[in-house]
């Protein structure tokens, strides 16, 4: 028996990787599925969003989704480990992007997992992702276009902070605004400042 697997509070889905045949009336719900999971892929939004594919760069997206798609349909076994190295390779080849959050695996091990729930008729996963929608993801993307040789490695040390942080629909705080500075009139005295909170407000 297939596993259907345990949902996390990320929307990922875990459990056995069991391949199951997808019924030809339950692959609108999966494609459904499928493109929500896309949508939530901050690395690849974020690569479609700047065009690091180039100015076909929403072509590319959409073709990964259905390379995806045929992948599930064209296969008898489907082994997560394989779905994230197409995955990987996928966005490594047409934007440049080396997913080092662990993106990849962490999206093909949902996608393998709701293919196994819906193709028993279970959409309780699809429902979900449809009541959650994704968040403004790309704004906080981890993921790098991949230097070239010779390019400035100054900013080695952020990207090493920022290690072990979930690819799919993360929202960072924004940073703290920098004090001012005080303002001294001419007698040397400091002048108190009032902190404004709008037009027409104290």
């Amino acid at each position: 028996m297939t596993s259907q697997g345990m949902m996390l509070r990320n929307m990922a889905l875990v459990g056995n990787t069991a391949s199951a045949t997808m019924p030809a009336g339950h692959r609108p719900a999966f494609e459904a599925g499928v493109q929500m999971l896309f949508q939530r892929w901050t690395a690849l939004q974020l690569g479609v969003l700047n065009e690091w594919g180039g100015s076909n760069s929403r072509e590319k997206a959409a073709g990964i989704q259905h390379e995806v798609l045929e992948w599930f349909y064209g296969k008898k076994s489907h082994e997560m480990l394989d779905l994230a190295d197409l995955l990987d390779q996928a966005i490594s080849e047409d934007f440049n992007i080396q997913a080092e959050d662990d993106s990849p695996y962490q999206l093909a091990r949902s996608l393998v997992n709701m293919h196994n729930q819906v193709a028993q008729g279970n959409y309780e996963y699809v429902h979900q992702l449809q009541a959650t929608p994704a968040g403004a993801a790309a704004s906080s993307q981890k993921a790098q276009p991949a230097e070239e040789e010779g390019s400035s490695s100054s900013d080695e040390g952020s990207s090493s902070d920022d290690e072990g942080e979930e690819g799919m629909d993360i929202d960072e705080a924004p940073a703290p605004a920098a004090p001012k500075a005080p303002v001294v009139d001419a007698d040397g005295f400091e002048l108190v400042q009032r902190k404004g909170r709008g037009k027409g407000r104290p």
